[in-house]
């Protein structure tokens, strides 16, 4: 994806901005491109909108989940199917989730690819507390913030608040300098 794309950056600062509509006409005029690498930004651009909607535009989570499937098809990456299992659990799909998200590992094990495995363990059926901890609490050793949050939001649903309370007070004592480390990455989520 090319994010020094000029039209990509106005479109995601629109999206931002809740401006949904413009959003997406920016992203169409991507689409039509007879750049690829532009098209790619477009087809993102319209997956972002439809996933989150916004001001004039409704969330509809399969165009998104269509779009999404075009960003893989014409450039596969741990991203590209990270977009698609974030979806995929959206709509509780979570047979097509697990196989998005083995197929983003394949590619790369990146910490949100860890978020999106700890969250799928975490909302599908059966609730699996103790690989979902496992996995947030990798994601936050890779200085994801998101990371903290799940690891004490599955411990209070195992009952352990002492635990809970203890990675929150981490996540309070580290998070200077997890910012400064990591930067704008550690607010990553899946």
């Amino acid at each position: 994806m090319n994010y020094k794309d000029k039209d990509f950056n106005v479109a995601m600062y629109l999206l931002s901005k809740g401006k949904a509509r413009e959003a997406l006409a920016w992203a169409e005029a991507l689409i039509e491109s007879e750049d690829e690498s532009r098209r790619l930004d477009g087809f993102l651009s319209r997956g972002l909108v439809y996933e989150d909607g916004g001001e004039g535009v409704c969330v509809d989570l399969h165009v998104a989940l269509d779009s999404y499937r075009r960003v893989s098809l014409i450039a596969p990456s741990s991203v590209a199917f990270s977009n698609l299992a974030r979806v995929s659990m959206k709509l509780k799909d979570f047979s097509r989730a697990a196989k998005y998200l083995g197929i983003a590992a394949e590619f790369e094990m990146t910490p949100e690819v860890i978020l999106g495995l700890a969250l799928f363990h975490e909302e599908s059926s059966p609730f699996d507390g103790e690989a979902a901890k496992r996995l947030y609490i990798r994601a936050a050793c890779k200085g994801r913030f998101a990371g903290f949050f799940g690891y004490s939001r599955v411990a209070r649903k195992l009952g352990e608040r002492g635990r809970a309370f203890a990675v929150d007070c981490i996540r309070v004592l580290l998070g200077p300098a997890i910012a400064v480390l990591v930067g704008k990455k550690s607010q990553y989520q899946f």
